[in-house]
């Protein structure tokens, strides 16, 4: 299978927006055709001004990228034409949604027949008929997002950058968009995404970039960053026959140095005495052993289940629950260690 086509390369990319203060620095990243990019941090780590040097909205400081062939610090209004941003700032109009779809469209060269189809569509995927007529300013928060999403969608682009694009907006309409863009990334559109839902990012994402503390520290598909990650987890154990209180030490003294801890059993679970719950890291590779410590034992194993890995732990997992150290699995480049304090994002 042939590789798709670079859209999208950065190297070294910086922004200081004061002397020796970084909101981002030592970035490399790479996009193609049809490839859907999430960026993961916490506030402050730097996407979203990684979404405005990219869009040509940022100067960047240091280093160098490409964007659809062309030089990021060169480019202008000819690449700025080929993108589509959508931003968590808005700016609306004093003229109704449906209006300000096909002006949008129009705009952007768009022909008038197309623009008035294309409005039809945005206005149902976005749930938007009853506020056709409406003033943007008059919608609800929700509507507003649903809006500005649906708007910048009515021109054709090479590539899509979506700052938080779902924010305010229920678990439905969130689907339905999903849903949409993945539909439009498989027909060829790239798409840079941005999100705090992590379970977004690993519905849509083929590829994540975690940033923090303005660096990059890690870039992968979600299941390996799962795989590498994710943490402890559950893993729950049910016997044939009850197990003893006597048998619960053994288990407990036989896992000795091993990176598990034996749990309570669940309170309300159906079979609690004939059940084990315990927490590991690298949970599948423990179930070697249970099996070979059953069998000693002579107990029978009705039933062997693994807590899903969950992107949520993985980003947990590489920068600590309280955010404040970066795990060194998988290093910036240029590992210069963090940034001063200060240097978040705008």
């Amino acid at each position: 299978m042939a590789e798709r086509e670079l859209v999208l390369a950065t190297h070294d990319l910086g922004y200081s927006y004061a002397p020796g203060r970084y909101a981002i620095r030592h970035l490399d990243l790479t996009l193609r055709r049809g490839e859907v990019l999430g960026l993961l941090g916490r506030n402050g780590a730097g996407k979203t001004t990684t979404v405005r040097l990219l869009t040509t909205l940022l100067p960047p400081t240091e280093g160098s990228a490409t964007v659809l062939g062309q030089d990021l610090r060169r480019a202008g209004r000819a690449l700025r034409g080929r993108l589509g941003v959508v931003l968590q700032s808005e700016s609306l109009d004093f003229v109704t949604v449906e209006r300000n779809l096909t002006l949008y469209a129009f705009l952007w060269g768009v022909p008038r027949e197309v623009a008035k189809s294309r409005a039809e569509e945005m206005i149902e995927l976005f749930e938007l008929d009853a506020a056709r007529r409406r003033k943007p300013w008059a919608l609800s928060g929700g509507e507003r997002r649903r809006f500005q999403v649906a708007r910048e969608l009515m021109h054709d682009m090479e590539i899509l950058f979506l700052d938080e694009p779902t924010v305010g907006l229920d678990a439905i309409a969130r689907r339905r968009i999903l849903g949409y863009l993945k539909e439009r990334a498989r027909g060829g559109l790239s798409i840079v995404f941005t999100t705090h839902i992590l379970h977004e990012a690993d519905t849509l994402c083929e590829k994540i970039a975690v940033l923090h503390q303005g660096r990059l520290i890690a870039l992968d598909t979600a299941e390996s960053l799962k795989k590498r990650h994710g943490g402890a987890r559950e893993i729950s154990l049910e016997f044939a026959d009850p197990i003893s209180a006597a048998v619960r030490t053994e288990f407990r003294l036989a896992l000795g140095d091993r990176p598990a801890i034996l749990l309570a059993p669940v309170e309300g679970a159906s079979v609690p005495d004939r059940g084990l719950v315990l927490r590991a890291e690298h949970a599948e590779e423990l179930l070697p052993w249970i099996s070979a410590w059953a069998l000693a034992h002579r107990l029978e194993l009705t039933r062997v289940s693994i807590e899903e890995a969950t992107l949520e732990g993985a980003f947990l997992g590489m920068i600590g629950t309280d955010g404040a150290n970066a795990s060194e699995a998988s290093p910036s480049p240029g590992g210069e260690g963090p940034l001063r304090p200060g240097g978040g994002a705008l």
